[in-house]
C-alpha cells in the first residue's frame, strides 16, 4: 500500500511539475497580467489626470478651486499622503498639507536607495508651451517583509497554491486510478457503474487481450451481453478494416489494444469496422492504452467512439466533392471550348474581329503609354475569285486554311493574327519596328507562295501583303490598319506577290485608293469596339432583344453571302446588330406590352427609332451604315400601319434599298419563329408562309423568295436551339458556374452566394429557368441557420450537370453555326 502510495506521489508531482512549468511559461510569454504593473500604470494615468486639472487651472489662476480639488483627492484616496505643485524656480505654489515635509522624506530616503514610507511620482505641468511647473504626488508605500517578493507577486501565490493543492488531488486521483485497475483485485461495482455512465465503449483488456470489463455502451452497440464477453479476446469479436485501406489486401487486421500491450505505445484513431449480427455494419474510432502493474503483467484500455453516421456523412461528403471537382472540370474544360469559339474563326483558326479589335486595343493603349513599336500587316490572297470560280468553293476553303495556317505558325506565338475579310488576314506586331515587320512580311509571303497543293496541283499560290508602323502617327487602330490596306491596294496594282511599306510621301493614297478600287471594294470603316459597347449596353437593357438583333444578323449575313462582298456584308452585319439600338430608351410599358401598340405608343417608338438612328449616325459616320437602318425602320413602319410598300419614298441607293429589305425580311422572320408574350411561336414554313402572303405589300417578292431559298430548317433549329443563349452570355454562364463551383470547394458561403445570384440573373436573362430556379434555390440554402453542407453539394452538382448539359448542346449547335456561316468572295 505504501509502495502505491508513493508511486502515485511521484506521478502526482511529476504532472505539479508540468503544471508549474506551464504556469511559469505563461508568465514569461506575458499571458498573466503583472498586478503591479498595472497598478502603476493606473496610478500613472491618475496622476496625469490631475496634472492636467490643474494646468487649467493656473493657466486661469484658479488657485482656491486647484487647492479644495486637491484636497478632496487627499481625502478621498487613502493612498495618497500630500500634493503639491512646485514651480520650476523651486517655489511650492500650493500644498495639500504636511507636502513639504512629506517630499522631503521621500527624496531623502530615495537618495539613500531604501525607500522608508513613502512613494513620490512628480508630472511636468507646461503653460503656453512652456514648462511651467511640476505637480507632486506622496503616495503611501505599502508595509513589506523579507517574504513580501513571494508572497505579494500574484504568479508565486498561484504557484504555490497549485504546487500544495495540486500534489493533494493528483495524488488521490492517480491512487484511484491505479486502484481500478490493479490486475490483482476485482472491478469494483462502484467503478463499473461510472464506467457504464459513459457514452463510448470501453473495454479493460489483460496482458492476453481478453476482456475483463466492457461497459454498457460498448454491449448495446454490439448487441452482445457482458457475460458472453467475459474472459473472451477482443479480437476474435467481428471485427473488418475499411474498404481500400493496406492491411485489407493482406486480409490481417493489427489490433490497437494488442499494438499497445506488445509496444507499450499509445494507439489512436484507428478506424475499425465492426458487422453486427443483422449483418449492419459500425464504424468505431479506437483509442488504446498500455496498462502496467506491479507485478509487471501488462494490458490494455481501449475506448471505441462510434462514428458510423460521422464517417457516412464523410463518405458522402468526399463523393459529393469528387463529383463536383469532375463537373467543375468539365465546366472548365467547356468554358475553353467556348472561349476559343468566341474568339477563333470557325474556317481558319484565327481570331475573329471582335476578339481582335479588343486585344489589339489594349496593344495600342500600351504601345502609347510605354512609347513602344507598333506594326501591322495586311495579307490578300491573289486571284482568290478565279480560285472559287474555277475549282469551286471547296478548294477556296482549302486555300484559306492553308494559308491561314502558316500565318499562324509565323505569327501567332508573337502577334495577333485575324481573319479581317474573305481572303484577307490582318496580323499586328506589338514591340515590333517597321523594318522588322517588312522582314516578317517578306517570310509570310515567301512562305504562301511555297503552299503546294495535292489537288489540284497546278495551283500555286502568291499573296500581296501591305505593312504600316506607329511612327505614320495613326489616329486609332483603325486607321494603322487602313494604311495597311492602302500599301496592299498598292502591291495588288504593281503586279501582286510583293510586300509595300507605307511611307509619308503616299501622300497620293487616295489616287492610289482610286486605282486599286478595279481590284477590290471600298472598304468601310466600321469600329467593332465601338459596335460590342452599343450591343452591351443594350444587353443590358433589354437582353432578349440583344439576342434577337444577334440572330437576325445571322440570318442577314447568311441570305447575303453569295450577293454581297465581305465589306458589304459586314456593314450588314453591324446595321442588323444595330437596328434595334434605340430601344435603350423605350419603358418598359411599352417596351414589354402583350398588345398592338396605340397610335401615341408607335410615334413614341418611331421617335426612339429616329434616337437610335442618331446613335449609329454620331457613333461611326457611315452613310451607308446609317442609310440601311433608316430604310429598313421606314419600311417596318409602313409595313406596321399596314400601307403599302409602294407607297414608301424610292431609295436612290440600289445596295442600300436591298440590304434595308433584307434586314426587314430577317427581323420579321426572327419576331415569329421566336416566343412572344403575345404572339404564338411559328415554325419555319409557317413563317415563310406569312412572308410570302405580305410580299408585295410590307415586302418585297424577290427578296423574301432569296430568303426563303437561302434560309432552310436546319438552319433554323441551330439558331432557335441553345445558340439563342449568344457566345457572351453562354461564357458567362459557363464562368459564373466554374467560380460557384470553386466556392464551394473552399467552403466560402459569401463567395457561394453570390456566384449563385449572378449566374440566377443571367440564366433568367436568357430564358434557362432550370438554372435560374436552381441558382436561386443554392441562395436559399446558403441563407439558412442550420446549414446541411450534404444538401448544398447534392443541390449544386445537380446545377452543375444542368449548366454542362447546356453548354454541350450550345457547343455542337454553335459549331454547326459557325462552320455554315464562313462564306467565300466571288
Amino acid at each position: 500500500m505504501l509502495r502505491e502510495f508513493i508511486a502515485s506521489l511521484r506521478l502526482a508531482f511529476a504532472l505539479v511539475c508540468v503544471g508549474v512549468s506551464l504556469i511559469l511559461g505563461g508568465q514569461w510569454l506575458g499571458l498573466i497580467p503583472d498586478v503591479e504593473s498595472v497598478e502603476m500604470r493606473a496610478r500613472q494615468r491618475y496622476c496625469e489626470s490631475i496634472a492636467i486639472n490643474a494646468s487649467a487651472h493656473v493657466r486661469r489662476q484658479q488657485w482656491v478651486d486647484l487647492t479644495t480639488i486637491l484636497r478632496t483627492q487627499v481625502e478621498r484616496n487613502e493612498e495618497i499622503l500630500s500634493i503639491g505643485l512646485r514651480s520650476d524656480l523651486g517655489t511650492l505654489r500650493l500644498d495639500t498639507g504636511h507636502h513639504r515635509e512629506m517630499w522631503a522624506h521621500f527624496e531623502q530616503n530615495d537618495n539613500d536607495g531604501d525607500g522608508d514610507r513613502v512613494e513620490g511620482v512628480r508630472v511636468p505641468i507646461t503653460l503656453n508651451r512652456r514648462s511651467w511647473g511640476n505637480v507632486e504626488f506622496c503616495f503611501r508605500k505599502p508595509a513589506s517583509s523579507s517574504w513580501a517578493p513571494l508572497t505579494e507577486h500574484s504568479v508565486y501565490r498561484l504557484v504555490g497554491f497549485f504546487v500544495i493543492a495540486g500534489l493533494a488531488s493528483y495524488t488521490l486521483f492517480v491512487t484511484k486510478i491505479m486502484g481500478v485497475f490493479r490486475k490483482t483485485q476485482v472491478v469494483p461495482d462502484r467503478v463499473r457503474r461510472a464506467l457504464d455512465t459513459l457514452a463510448e465503449g470501453l473495454l479493460v483488456l489483460d496482458e492476453h487481450g481478453q476482456i475483463v470489463l466492457a461497459n454498457r455502451a460498448f454491449t448495446e452497440t454490439i448487441g452482445i451481453p457482458l457475460e458472453d464477453l467475459a474472459k473472451k479476446k477482443a479480437s476474435d469479436l467481428s471485427w473488418t478494416l475499411p474498404q481500400g485501406s493496406e492491411s485489407e489486401a493482406d486480409e490481417t487486421i493489427t489490433y490497437p489494444w494488442i499494438a499497445a500491450i506488445d509496444q507499450s505505445e499509445l494507439q489512436s484513431e484507428q478506424m475499425l469496422h465492426y458487422r453486427l449480427v443483422d449483418g449492419r455494419n459500425r464504424i468505431f474510432s479506437v483509442n488504446a492504452a498500455p496498462l502496467g502493474g506491479d507485478d509487471n503483467q501488462r494490458g490494455a484500455l481501449a475506448t471505441f467512439r462510434d462514428v458510423t453516421h460521422v464517417e457516412e456523412h464523410r463518405e458522402e461528403l468526399e463523393k459529393m466533392l469528387g463529383m463536383l471537382r469532375s463537373s467543375r472540370d468539365e465546366i472548365e474544360r467547356k468554358n475553353s471550348e467556348l472561349e476559343i469559339l468566341a474568339t477563333q474563326d470557325a474556317l481558319t483558326g484565327c481570331l475573329n474581329r471582335r476578339a481582335f479589335f479588343e486585344r489589339f486595343d489594349a496593344h495600342w493603349r500600351t504601345a502609347h503609354t510605354d512609347d513602344t513599336p507598333l506594326s501591322c500587316i495586311m495579307v490578300d490572297n491573289d486571284h482568290f475569285k478565279s480560285v472559287n470560280d474555277t475549282y469551286g468553293h471547296h478548294i477556296g476553303d482549302e486555300v484559306l486554311r492553308r494559308v491561314s495556317k502558316v500565318i499562324r505558325e509565323l505569327h501567332q506565338d508573337h502577334g495577333l493574327v485575324c481573319r479581317y475579310g474573305g481572303e484577307e488576314f490582318c496580323v499586328v506586331f506589338p514591340n515590333m519596328t517597321l523594318q522588322q515587320a517588312i522582314n516578317e512580311a517578306e517570310k509570310t509571303r515567301e512562305a504562301i507562295a511555297a503552299i503546294r497543293l495535292e489537288d489540284p496541283a497546278e495551283l500555286t499560290l502568291t499573296a500581296s501583303l501591305g505593312v504600316s508602323e506607329l511612327r505614320f502617327n495613326p489616329a486609332d487602330p483603325q486607321e494603322l490598319i487602313n494604311q495597311a490596306d492602302a500599301c496592299l491596294y498598292v502591291a495588288k496594282r504593281e503586279g501582286r506577290n510583293r510586300v509595300i511599306a507605307y511611307n509619308t510621301n503616299m501622300g497620293t493614297m487616295e489616287e492610289a485608293s482610286q486605282n486599286a478600287a478595279t481590284a477590290k471594294p471600298k472598304r468601310l470603316d466600321i469600329s467593332y469596339q465601338a459596335v460590342t459597347a452599343l450591343m452591351s449596353a443594350l444587353s443590358y437593357r433589354d437582353a432578349k432583344t440583344a439576342e434577337h438583333s444577334r440572330r437576325v444578323a445571322h440570318w442577314c449575313s447568311r441570305a447575303s453571302a453569295n450577293v454581297l462582298d465581305p465589306a458589304q456584308i459586314y456593314v450588314l452585319e453591324i446595321a442588323a446588330l444595330l437596328h434595334d439600338i434605340g430601344k435603350v430608351g423605350v419603358p418598359d410599358n411599352v417596351l414589354n406590352k402583350p398588345g398592338s401598340l396605340t397610335e401615341q405608343e408607335w410615334e413614341f417608338m418611331s421617335r426612339n427609332d429616329r434616337i437610335g438612328v442618331e446613335i449609329v449616325t454620331n457613333t461611326f459616320n457611315c452613310d451607308e451604315l446609317t442609310a440601311i437602318i433608316s430604310a429598313h425602320q421606314a419600311i417596318r413602319l409602313q409595313g406596321q400601319r399596314s400601307r403599302p410598300l409602294s407607297e414608301l419614298e424610292t431609295i436612290e441607293d440600289a445596295q442600300v434599298a436591298w440590304c434595308a429589305k433584307l434586314l426587314t425580311i430577317a427581323d420579321s422572320y426572327d419576331a415569329m419563329i421566336s416566343s412572344s408574350v403575345y404572339r404564338e411561336q411559328c415554325t419555319h414554313d409557317e413563317a415563310i408562309a406569312e412572308l410570302r402572303r405580305c410580299a408585295g405589300t410590307q415586302f418585297d417578292p424577290e427578296v423574301v423568295e432569296h430568303f426563303a431559298s437561302t434560309v432552310d430548317q436546319h438552319a433554323l433549329a441551330v439558331a432557335s436551339g441553345a445558340f439563342a443563349l449568344g457566345k457572351q452570355a453562354a461564357i458567362q454562364i459557363g464562368m459564373n458556374v466554374e467560380r460557384l463551383a470553386a466556392a464551394l470547394n473552399q467552403q466560402d458561403l459569401r463567395a457561394l452566394q453570390e456566384h449563385a445570384s449572378l449566374l440566377a440573373i443571367t440564366a433568367s436573362s436568357c430564358g434557362l429557368d432550370s438554372i435560374t430556379e436552381a441558382a436561386n434555390h443554392i441562395c436559399d440554402i446558403t441563407n439558412t441557420e442550420d446549414l446541411q453542407w450534404t444538401m448544398l453539394l447534392r443541390d449544386t452538382n445537380e446545377l452543375l450537370d444542368t449548366a454542362r448539359a447546356a453548354q454541350s448542346e450550345f457547343l455542337r449547335d454553335a459549331l454547326e453555326l459557325e462552320t455554315s456561316r464562313s462564306f467565300q468572295v466571288d
